[in-house]
């Protein structure tokens, strides 16, 4: 058997879920009739006698940078100040990039600082008033390294989602 007659032949045992997969049924000899000249003109090959156990490995190798999942009620909520909690989320040891959520109680504030690298946030709930701009639920903002705030005020509170 020429090799696409092997795999058209092959294709017809793999059983399908369905509509994923087209069925050749009966017009597999159509197929294998307009394919033949194509065939005949390819050289015969094997594959490596390693390519399966290659392709096993691969398969069963674990992933390089496997998912990371924390639960609603995993983690630890650490006190930053009097009215700030910090609880993160991921966290690579690599650049020291994490992602975490801020819990700011109502009168909260954080005192003024400069960026050394950039830091996204995103506003889940409450507001936060940041170099004499109110942010609320639903905003996002991004500071650039070198970015300095001023005193940022939560007189009503907030949670915030941050990677930095």
């Amino acid at each position: 058997m020429r090799s696409l007659d092997k795999m058209v032949s092959n294709l017809n045992t793999i059983p399908a879920i369905p509509g994923t997969m087209p069925q050749f049924g009966g017009e597999t000899d159509e197929l294998l009739t307009q394919m033949a000249p194509v065939a005949q003109s390819l050289p015969g090959a094997e594959p490596p006698d390693d390519l399966f156990a290659a392709i096993e490995a691969e398969l069963d190798a674990e992933p390089l940078q496997p998912t990371q999942v924390q639960r609603a009620d995993e983690g630890t909520w650490e006190q930053r100040s009097e009215f700030v909690w910090k609880k993160i989320l991921t966290q690579d040891p690599d650049t020291g990039r994490c992602m975490y959520l801020l819990r700011c109680l109502p009168g909260a504030r954080i005192k003024p600082h400069v960026h050394n690298r950039a830091e996204h946030l995103f506003i889940i709930e409450g507001e936060f008033w940041m170099n004499d701009k109110l942010y609320t639920a639903g905003d996002a903002q991004c500071s650039l390294p070198g970015t300095e705030h001023h005193e940022i005020t939560m007189p009503n509170g907030c949670l915030v989602l941050v990677s930095a």
